[in-house]
């Protein structure tokens, strides 16, 4: 594998078109911070509860973009190794959550260290940034575990060209692998980000380990990236199981390749 760049590119989609939906969110943040204040007035003390609402949506809104966002891991070696790749993908994950939590201490803590009363909703704040970036955490290391169990069964081989077939929304790709006899049927990508393009240099091609034809795991040279693929079509993947000898589908098995789609 070619000697991947160093350094992290935290945002390679450019933050220019990002600007208006965070202004946006930011506004109903202040908006909805306001409306939670006047659970202190004897009259409108109600608006405190679409105010409520509105912060649930802008923590769940902002830590799922946070810890979902598209990164590159900076992989800094001139061979494959997928342990390492799997490593530093899941340091780059334990750092943003770490991040995070710092984030929800400093907003729990400023309260009761100004004791000033117009502050107190940020500890609501920051014990609804601890849950929800615990909801997207723990299925992120779920997943990446699925993946490094692909590639502890599967040789990774590179395999040329990665064709974008379309999106599918929810961050999630439609591709095909490969060309000729080596090439897969229609595969749906997921990772522990939300794609809405092919990752750069991809479409060049990538470190497939896998079954062409029942799922695997997609690795991005130069940049670490990890994404599980199976099949579009389940049925035609369970007509193609059931046609499989008993040594794929054992080899199959120990990979985990049925829990990919669960990832």
């Amino acid at each position: 594998m070619t000697r991947a760049p160093k350094g992290i590119d935290s945002d390679p989609s450019g933050p220019a078109h990002h600007r208006l939906p965070r202004l946006r969110l930011v506004v109903v943040a202040l908006v909805g911070y306001g409306l939670t204040l006047t659970v202190a007035s004897d009259t409108v003390y109600l608006l405190a509860i679409p105010g409520v609402l509105c912060l649930i949506v802008v923590v769940f809104v902002s830590v799922r973009s946070f810890l979902r966002r598209p990164f590159h891991v900076p992989t800094g070696f001139e061979e494959l190794d997928q342990r390492r790749v799997v490593r530093r993908h899941r340091a780059v994950l334990l750092q943003r959550y770490a991040m995070l939590l710092a984030g929800a201490a400093a907003l729990c803590v400023m309260p009761f260290w100004a004791d000033v009363a117009v502050l107190y909703p940020l500890v609501g704040v920051g014990v609804g940034i601890v849950k929800l970036s615990l909801c997207s955490f723990v299925p992120q290391l779920a997943f990446l575990k699925r993946c490094s169990r692909v590639l502890s069964v599967y040789e990774p081989e590179f395999r040329a060209p990665v064709r974008l077939v379309m999106g599918r929304g929810n961050g999630e790709l439609c591709v095909r692998v490969g060309e000729g006899e080596h090439s897969t049927p229609t595969m749906v990508a997921r990772s522990t980000v939300d794609y809405h393009e092919l990752p750069a240099g991809l479409a060049d091609g990538g470190w497939f380990a896998g079954d062409t034809a029942l799922g695997g795991v997609l690795l991005v040279p130069g940049t670490g990236e990890i994404l599980c693929l199976f099949p579009q079509d389940v049925r035609a993947r369970a007509n193609e199981c059931g046609r499989a000898g008993p040594e794929r589908r054992a080899k199959a098995q120990r990979a985990g390749l049925d829990d990919l789609h669960r990832s």
